[in-house]
This record gives C-alpha cells, sequence and structure tokens, in this order.
C-alpha cells in the first residue's frame, strides 16, 4: 500500500510525511519498512541491503521514545518485541513506536547456505557480527558431502572482516529415495573436520544441524528408536572430535523425530534454538525440548533478505 505525502504538526515540529510501502524489514539497527530512498525516510536512516527488489527500496529505520522507552517505529501489523505505543511516530495510526520488553541479549548474525556475490559479504562485516556457513550437506545421492561452497564462503566472510564465523553440519540420515546408503557418522564428519582443517579455517562454534526433511532427501525417518540411538551416536562422536559443537534444532520437530518432546539426545552441547518469532535476543527464547532449559543462539527469521541475498536471521551470545 502507497500513502500520499501530506504534512502533519508532531511533536510541535511540521514534518514532511514521505511516500512508504508498509513491507516490514529488520536490520541490526532496528525494525523497519522498506521504501524508496527518493522519498525519505521520515526523520529515521535508510540502510540498504535488507528488502528485496531495486537497490534504491530500502529498509527505513525511524528511532522513536515514549514514556515507557526507546524504540523503532513499525506498523502494527508486524511483530513487536515489547509493546507498540501510540502517538511517538509520525503518520498514520498504526504506525506507532514498538517499544522492547527488554533487552535483547546475544550478537545480531545470520546463516546462509547458498552462494552471496562480493558486495553481501561487505555488508554482512558491517553490520552483522556472526556468520554462520553450511559446511555439510546430507547430499543424499552421496551419502552425505562438504558443500561445494564453504571454503570459498570461508575465505569471502574472513576476507570481509567478519568478526566471527561459524559453520554448521546438516549430516546424511535416515534412508534415501535414492537408494544410496548415508555414509557412516564417523566417515562424515571426519570429511567436514578434514575441510575445516586442510583449508586452515578458524571457526566460532561448529553446529550439528537435527531436523527432518521429506522429499528429495529423508532425514530422520528411522522411527524414534532408531533416530534417538543414531542422535546419540553423532552427540558421542561430535564430544570426542576435540572442537566445540552446538545443536541447532527445532522443539517443535522434536516429538516427531524422537517420539516425545522430552527426549535428551544431547543436552550436553549448548543449543541453537528456532523460533520463529521474528524478535531477536537469546533471552527471548521460550519454547524448549530434548533437556534444554537455555540457549546460546536463536534463529528468529527464517528465509528473509540481508545485505541483497537470501539469509536467516540470528542472534548468538559471544
Amino acid at each position: 500500500m502507497i500513502f500520499p505525502v501530506f504534512y502533519l504538526l508532531f511533536g510541535g515540529v511540521s514534518a514532511t510525511l514521505e511516500t512508504r510501502q508498509t513491507t516490514s524489514c529488520t536490520t541490526p539497527n532496528g525494525a523497519g519498512y522498506c521504501g524508496n530512498t527518493s522519498n525519505g525516510c521520515s526523520g529515521g536512516t535508510f540502510y540498504a541491503g535488507f528488502c528485496p527488489g531495486a537497490s534504491n527500496i530500502q529498509c527505513c529505520v525511524v528511532p522513536c521514545s515514549t514514556p515507557s522507552g526507546s524504540g523503532h517505529c513499525q506498523y502494527t501489523s508486524s511483530t513487536c518485541s515489547g509493546s507498540f505505543v501510540s502517538g511517538y511516530c509520525p503518520g498514520a495510526s498504526d504506525y506507532q513506536c514498538c517499544v522492547g520488553s527488554s533487552s535483547a541479549t546475544g550478537l545480531p548474525g545470520l546463516d546462509i547456505s547458498g552462494t552471496p556475490p562480493a558486495a553481501f559479504w561487505t555488508c554482512a562485516a558491517s553490520n552483522y557480527k556472526v556468520v554462520a556457513l553450511r559446511g555439510y550437506q546430507q547430499a543424499c545421492g552421496s551419502g552425505g558431502q562438504v558443500a561445494s561452497n564453504f571454503v570459498a564462503n570461508y575465505r569471502a566472510a574472513k576476507s570481509a572482516g567478519v568478526p566471527r564465523v561459524d559453520a554448521y553440519m546438516f549430516p546424511c540420515t535416515g534412508t534415501q529415495p535414492t537408494g544410496v546408503a548415508c555414509k557412516s557418522p564417523a566417515t562424515q564428519l571426519a570429511e567436514f573436520l578434514n575441510a575445516i582443517d586442510n583449508n586452515g579455517m578458524t571457526l566460532g562454534t561448529l553446529w550439528f544441524d537435527i531436523e527432518p526433511t521429506s522429499g528429495t532427501c529423508n532425514a530422520w525417518n528411522l522411527g524414534a528408536t532408531q533416530n534417538t540411538a543414531l542422535a546419540r551416536q553423532w552427540v558421542s562422536l561430535l564430544q570426542g572430535s576435540g572442537r566445540k559443537w552446538g545443536i541447532y534444532a527445532n522443539g517443535n520437530q522434536w516429538s516427531g523425530m524422537f517420539g516425545s518432546r522430552s527426549t535428551d539426545v544431547g543436552s550436553q552441547l549448548p543449543l541453537w534454538a528456532v523460533q520463529f518469532d521474528r524478535t531477536p535476543g537469546v533471552n527471548t527464547v521460550n519454547t524448549f525440548m530434548g533437556g534444554w532449559t537455555s540457549a546460546v543462539a536463536k534463529q528468529y527469521i527464517l528465509d528473509t533478505t540481508a545485505c541483497g541475498f537470501s539469509v536467516d536471521l540470528d542472534s548468538f551470545l559471544a
């Protein structure tokens, strides 16, 4: 929806409300809306790379201050991490100040599986503290393999100056429609770690991705008993590898893989929790499973655009 340009008296100061779009966007500097840079940002700042479309469509982030605290102006149709307070943002009545209920904890981060252009890395290094790369994929046609873009993405991230680079392993598990058996856990893990060592990688945390898939590849489709035994075998190997590992998982998928939300396969390792509520901050994780009662990372937006490329958005503790 496009709003016409008009004038209003706001806070005692006459301001121009520029034509704007209502597509929401999220940046490390706060939430906002996608707008045309030629129309202005109504007292805020445009950030490139966080909206789909042409290069002049950027995320407008407008700070606001209320008696309840400071925040950012958002449309009420978007998700607010705290509560909306009306009367402190210019424009329509549904454009209000989102004041967070608490300060989000964790470093701004993102994770990717694709191969972004060079401009992405420059933007990511300036706006995010952590980037997690896919390092190993289930590749059910071969039983698991090192991601073909892992090394190139690592080198690009380091060259751009990304402060912390993590990597995740999405293993081959289950029975595959291709008829190709998954390589043993020990073989898959060795391939992943050899790729890291042979290319002199310095990584933060290595993450083991536990999530079901179906169709092209079937992950964790062995039934609850066998899945549980396999997951515990993997965790034992991870712990014995001498590396810093964590588990990436979604509590809403847990019982489908392991029979019960309470089944513990690896709570001795830290949790990267999946909770798609569009709210940053590790301290906002409130759904747990598998013996975990806390998390060290949170994936809060799936399949969005940041720095002009498809990513997921995360928060990571240092």
